[in-house]
């Protein structure tokens, strides 16, 4: 062999050694992949060095020579050359590690290739960073396909494998949860710097995820919540659109486990429990998501609870357990209205799942008599959906003939095309002692009468609460490496563990997805279509508003009028307060009038209405009564404008929109409170007003004697009235033609007014008092003509009688006086107390309006439009006080028409989505 041969065969040997060092240095932190695919990628280096190295020995078997002392001679310089690589490899790794010394051992990296000694290095170093790094405990590695043969054991699959393929999974697993545990907390930092920027632009933080666009299940969580809001708009009993969807519809019997499996699917603790308290009231729709942290909220709500801290778990289970109660009317026990949330977080699996109540087999004290009832009831219904997957739990540590749920599954689903057994606590099932071909008999559907797609057994941890998600999924691993209830290979090891069960519903729950999602986009359009043409032929030419549209074009126009009062003009704002303060002041007024009336002269009139005004407005009794004549009139005045609508808006408040002008007004007259210092300032002002006393122009007393007159003849009006209920029907238009007749006690009534009416005749000036004597001449009177009156009934009929009486004489005495401004100091006849009375209730009157009216637009008005605006924005958050204010046919069709809409392209684009998916 030439010189030339053995120097090309000793650099192919350098080759092989790097290549023998390169196993090692693949799992170097030089290689390290944030990638969940890193470990395949590893073994697929790690194959390509051993196809490699396969190959050089091939080489060199084919290709060495065939004489003795050449084989005995390359043997020997292989040998070299394999210690002169180890020795320098070793040389080179004492260097890296000893820092101190690296002057002296540098010569080493001298003798060989740059590259080589490069390899050699960190392939050593790899080495040293592997012994360092000895886990304390592994755990037993499943493989997800079925063992085909049925007599092969459990533990066969997770037999140890050689030491070199120990060290490198065990590399691989360390490496792998360090670059996990790396990329999670960057993840959570920029989660928080994202929520930071959301609230500092005033952007919803809920609706921030990472940037990124929507994935599949956030695009069908949206319809599903969607079709939730329209099957109760629309007032339907039997789910027909929401239960078309797939959906994982969760049943078992009550303590069966149905939360444990939830949460472990989930990863997370979110559900309340109660210690064998029934907890699950009401659905929960649990929606998961992979996302780079692991967070849930709840469907519109912005608030985000971190899943990794206990306090926000803690408050999750808080606030499902609020809505739950929530939700329950009175006198049940259970809702069917559902709760929606979105779990997200790294390595979930998409899916929608539904938790529902579980079922009890007796009904306990607390609980609605019916309650079994209502949760059957409840199951099947979305259970009856033909494209829900059914996750059927059993406790496996009960008998199996105590259950209930495998029934009405069966039921449901005849065929199990749609059904995925799932057997819990087998744990407890084997400490208890049952029988492994009886645990068997359940896993393979024997035992019980339904079918199902796939059985599957899982362990939900050690009934401990306190206990974490990390500690159950490691104990059902440990568990089932280690039971020998599964270790005789009579189980494949398909059926065991939930992560083998999540896969399987999640791959059916997509299959089902993927199936009907054309029939149901189908199914919407034809109904938009039809709806569509309904409204054309019933609203030709009408806009489709919906609910909160109309509420805020209701909203827009109610401000406008609110804040219309303030234009009005001031002297219309005036006349009509002094018409409403006459209305509400006249009886008060009139019985002081009368009063003082009873006085012989002018002097004691003068000083009895005097001293019964001043105590009237000094007492606030006034002041209060014109606060209220000011809110009547402003509140009239608004309702005014919202019934005509100002200009162009009649066509915008119609009867669609009636009950929130109702609403508004109703809170609006019972929440508006007077400034308590305006009450002070009307006070003031009146006494001012009564200190005026004296009529200084012909004019005022012209304009006294008009306002006396005029005020008097309404008041007779309303005195005749009043004669005319107590005395019935006496004219012959009502006896004639109206063929009405008087009553017994209405016959007495009138005998007796006719004979008080003669008194009074006789004598004009009567006082207001009917003396004992005057009584019973009339009781005698009457009784000669066949009526027996008590003197209750002759006192009852006087103060009518004398009422009508005293009116009408006072409406003379306004007659008389009408010339008597500049008569009154030519003759004591002509004094006219009454009228100068009536001049200064006016001016209380005047001064009143005219002070209510500053009052009203500097701050009532404003008052009154700031609470308009708290009360319009309160029943903008309630939907249900939405759906009462505006109410109507046509806005229930626009609103239907609107959500169709919004539902049809929503899947429409979720469509388009699964489409490119698949073909990507």
């Amino acid at each position: 062999m030439s010189v030339l041969q053995l120097c090309r065969r000793s650099s192919r040997n350098f080759q092989l050694a790097a290549r023998h060092t390169a196993l090692v240095s693949i799992g170097s932190p030089s290689c390290q992949l944030a990638s969940p695919h890193v470990s395949h990628l590893k073994a697929q280096q790690l194959n390509s060095a051993l196809y490699h190295i396969h190959n050089d020995h091939r080489y060199y078997s084919s290709s060495s020579p065939k004489s003795f002392a050449t084989k005995w001679l390359m043997r020997r310089v292989y040998a070299a050359l394999a210690l002169l690589g180890i020795t320098g490899g070793a040389l080179i790794l004492i260097q890296s590690q000893v820092r101190s010394a690296a002057d002296k051992l540098s010569w080493v990296e001298n003798l060989y290739p740059s590259e080589i000694a490069g390899r050699m290095g960190r392939g050593f170093d790899s080495m040293s960073e592997w012994l360092k790094s000895s886990p304390q405990e592994s755990s037993p590695a499943h493989s997800g396909g079925d063992v085909p043969n049925r007599t092969s054991r459990l533990s066969a699959s997770s037999a140890s494998p050689s030491r070199i393929s120990e060290s490198k999974d065990r590399l691989l697993t360390s490496e792998i949860k360090e670059l996990q545990a790396k990329l999670q907390s960057i993840e959570k930092d920029n989660y928080k710097l994202r929520q930071d920027l959301a609230k500092a632009s005033g952007v919803d933080p809920s609706k921030i995820r990472g940037g990124r666009k929507r994935s599949l299940i956030e695009m069908y969580t949206d319809i599903l919540n969607l079709l939730t809001d329209f099957d109760a708009k629309s007032n339907r009993k039997d789910g027909k659109f929401i239960n078309t969807l797939p959906q994982v519809v969760v049943v078992g019997d009550q303590s069966a486990g149905k939360t444990s499996v939830l949460e472990m699917v989930a990863n997370a603790r979110i559900f309340p429990r109660g210690g064998g308290e029934m907890m699950t009231r009401s659905p929960t729709m649990v929606t998961l998501s992979d996302g780079p942290e692991h967070v849930a909220i709840f469907h519109g709500s912005s608030k985000v609870y971190d899943l990794t801290k206990e306090r926000d778990l803690c408050a999750i289970r808080t606030e499902i357990e609020r809505q739950m109660r929530v939700s329950v009317q009175s006198g049940k026990t259970v809702s069917s209205q559902p709760i929606s949330l979105t779990v997200y977080g790294p390595h979930l699996k998409r899916m929608v799942l539904v938790d529902l109540p579980g079922i009890i087999s007796t009904v306990t004290t607390g609980m609605a008599v019916n309650t079994r009832e209502d949760i059957i009831k409840m199951c099947r219904q979305y259970m009856q959906n033909p494209n829900a997957i059914i996750m059927c739990i059993q406790d496996g540590s009960v008998d199996a003939e105590r259950s209930i749920v495998t029934d009405i599954v069966s039921q449901m689903d005849p065929e199990g095309s749609r059904t995925i057994f799932v057997l819990t606590k087998v744990d407890l099932a084997e400490k208890g002692g049952v029988k492994q071909d009886r645990m068997l008999s359940i896993l393979d559907g024997q035992l019980f009468p339904m079918k199902a797609l796939g059985y599957y057994a899982v362990v939900t941890g050690r009934g401990n609460s306190g206990e974490g998600i990390d500690e159950i999924h490691k104990y059902e691993r440990d568990y089932f490496a280690r039971s020998k209830l599964f270790q005789n290979g009579m189980l494949r090891e398909s059926q065991l563990s939930t992560r083998n069960m999540v896969t399987a519903v999640t791959e059916e729950f997509w299959k089902m997805v993927r199936g009907s999602i054309n029939d149901q986009a189908l199914h919407f359009k034809t109904l938009r279509y039809n709806l569509e043409a309904e409204w054309r032929n019933r609203y030709p030419g009408g806009r489709t508003l919906d609910r909160d549209d109309l509420f805020e074009l209701g909203k827009a126009d109610i401000l406008t009028e609110v804040a219309s009062l303030q234009v009005l003009p001031p002297n219309k704002w005036e006349m009509i307060l002094s018409e409403g303060l006459w209305d509400r002041m006249a009886p008060k007024v009139l019985d002081i009038f009368m009063a003082a009336a009873q006085g012989r002269s002018p002097g004691e009139f003068n000083t009895s209405a005097d001293i019964q005004l001043h105590k009237w407005a000094d007492s606030q009794e006034l002041a209060k009564l014109c606060t209220e004549v000011g809110l009547e009139t402003m509140f009239e005045q608004l309702h005014t404008k919202l019934e005509d609508g100002g200009e162009g808006g009649a066509n915008r408040f119609h009867s669609l929109s009636q009950g929130l002008r109702e609403e508004i007004e109703r809170l609006g007259r019972t929440q508006h409170q007077w400034e308590g210092y305006n009450v002070d300032q009307l006070k003031y002002v009146q006494m001012s007003a009564l200190d005026d006393k004296d009529v200084q122009t012909a004019e005022q007393w012209e304009a006294a004697v008009q306002f006396m007159s005029s005020s008097l003849k309404k008041q007779i009006r309303v005195a005749e009235e009043e004669m005319q209920r107590m005395e019935g029907p006496t004219s012959y238009y009502d006896r004639w033609i109206r063929w009405k007749g008087q009553n017994e006690l209405e016959i007495k009534r009138q005998a007796v007014a006719n004979e008080l009416n003669n008194f009074l005749r006789a004598e004009p000036s009567h006082p207001n008092k009917l003396y004992a004597d005057e009584v019973m001449t009339v009781q005698r009177v009457l009784k000669t003509n066949g009526y027996s009156v008590s003197e209750e009934d002759v006192q009852y009929v006087w103060e009518r009688v004398y009422d009508l009486h005293f009116l009408r004489e006072a409406e003379e005495v306004a007659n008389k006086c009408q010339w008597g401004f500049n008569l009154r100091h030519h003759s004591t006849e002509y004094t006219c107390s009454e009228v100068e009375f009536f001049w200064r209730v006016e001016q209380v009157i005047k001064s009143s309006a005219r002070t209510l009216r500053v009052q009203i637009l500097d701050r009532e008005v404003r008052q009154l439009e700031q609470q308009v605006k708290t009360t319009l924005d309160s029943i903008a958050g309630d939907e249900g006080r939405k759906r009462e204010v505006i109410r109507g046919d046509a806005v229930d069709k626009a609103e239907q028409l609107k959500q169709v809409r919004m539902i049809q392209e929503k899947l429409d684009t979720f469509r388009e989505a699964l489409k490119t998916q698949q073909r990507d």
